[in-house]
């Protein structure tokens, strides 16, 4: 799908390989039909949590951890480590990122982000954000 980029127009396909070919997150699905929009891209990734976990254990030893704040710390290192993205990306473009489930049957941490020029409103793209929340699991 092309989707116009301020004065540009840029191939999500060719998006999409160069987040998986540069970094651990794996495109679940293309969402950028979802958004209603023709000027924003939108994927579903996840991220496997042996890769949060060797993150994890250079600052903490797992054990220690209960299970729901091994939850919210995989949640907030997956968006943190998500924002590495944007330097994949134009110059112009904004993010925004939501962590929403723990897969345990895939061990990973599942994401949805959200890629516009930023020309657009911040409000604007937290109404995309929930339109896209809506829309996955």
């Amino acid at each position: 799908m092309y989707v116009a980029f301020g004065n540009n127009i840029v191939d999500s396909n060719e998006i999409k390989d160069t987040i998986e070919k540069n970094t651990e997150f794996k495109i679940i699905k293309d969402m950028s039909k979802g958004t209603k929009r023709d000027d924003i891209l939108a994927y579903n990734l996840s991220i496997n949590t042996k890769v949060l976990n060797m993150i994890i254990e250079e600052e903490c030893n797992l054990d220690d951890l209960t299970e729901d704040e091994l939850f919210e710390e995989y949640l907030s290192l997956a968006e943190e480590i998500s924002t590495e993205i944007e330097d994949l990306l134009p110059e112009e473009a904004v993010l925004d990122i939501k962590a929403y489930k723990w897969d345990e049957s895939e061990n990973a941490i599942k994401l949805i982000i959200a890629i516009a020029h930023e020309d657009l409103k911040e409000s604007k793209m937290r109404d995309i954000m929930k339109r896209l929340a809506t829309q996955v699991e």
